[in-house]
């Protein structure tokens, strides 16, 4: 097969799915609006007047999660007709408006339940605490990996699968929550208190680990059914191992990469910010490996 006779192809699909990219930019916007509405400061004031390193942090986290939830808004073939592209508009749009109202809803969730002590949003304007933007940032990267999942489920029709796509970013946010509690329990030191002190270790620790648990929530949740009470179970079940893998991955990182230095102490008391992203990076790299093995 010569180039010319793939390029043809190529180009009456990118013609067809072209107004599809289009409309999943304008869902982006909207759900950039949706993060927007529900907080109280100024988005361009911190980015610009400002130049909140913080917040631009948490925004980018959340437009590439949102971004990742859209992915799986686009139809599994490409349209080949008018009625067809008008069809794939319609559902396109309302996964869209879908995915825009569940990004802003996990960031509350996840706020409530994993900082309850303090504000996030607070902590980023009135102390620019990069390390509430990058657990922040790492929440909404993980909460659009669980979208995604449950954006590309088979229900049996499409009012159930408006039902399974709840059920299953709810189960997912859970998980999200349980083992950021169950983190913050292992830890050696008050995590919640080092995030409160604008401790960018720890930020980036905790929101690597968040990150990591939204791959592998996404590997067991991906191309779920509307048997909702197995899909649960093995979730659940698959989300457990890899929380306590995740863990495990943290303690034998310090063991490993830092066998001279205490890895508690080194974020806690001195810290430092490459051990935060060593932490991050084997919590992903764990998850990684271990969503390759829930693929086979």
């Amino acid at each position: 097969m010569d180039a010319s006779s793939k390029l043809l192809p190529l180009l009456e699909t990118f013609g067809w799915e072209l107004p599809l990219f289009l409309l999943a930019m304008f869902a982006l916007w909207f759900a950039k609006g949706v993060y927007q509405a529900r907080e109280s400061f100024h988005f361009h004031s911190e980015l610009t007047d400002r130049d909140n390193p913080a917040f631009g942090t948490a925004l980018a986290g959340y437009l590439l999660g949102a971004t990742l939830a859209l992915s799986a808004a686009f139809p599994k073939t490409a349209p080949s007709s008018w009625p067809e592209l008008g069809q794939s508009m319609g559902w396109f749009a309302l996964q869209g408006g879908l995915v825009a109202l569940l990004m802003g809803a996990s960031g509350w969730i996840l706020a409530k339940g994993v900082t309850p002590r303090f504000g996030v949003s607070l902590e980023m304007v009135r102390d620019r605490n990069l390390g509430a933007g990058a657990l922040v940032a790492g929440g909404s990267v993980a909460s659009g990996l669980v979208l995604q999942a449950a954006l590309s489920g088979n229900s049996d029709s499409p009012l159930l699968a408006f039902r399974d796509v709840l059920v299953l970013w709810a189960a997912g946010q859970l998980i999200l929550v349980l083992g950021a509690r169950c983190y913050c329990m292992v830890a050696r030191y008050e995590v919640q208190k080092a995030l409160e002190g604008d401790n960018v270790a720890a930020g980036l620790s905790l929101g690597g680990f968040l990150a990591a648990l939204g791959i592998v929530v996404h590997a067991a949740l991906r191309g779920a059914s509307s048997d909702l009470a197995g899909e649960l179970m093995v979730t659940g079940v698959f989300s457990l191992l890899g929380i306590g893998l995740l863990l495990l991955s943290n303690g034998i990182a310090g063991r490993v990469f830092l066998p001279r230095a205490n890895l508690a102490r080194e974020v806690e008391v001195d810290r430092n910010t490459a051990v935060g992203v060593l932490s991050a990076a084997c919590s992903l790299s764990v998850a990684l490996l271990l969503s390759r093995v829930l693929a086979i």
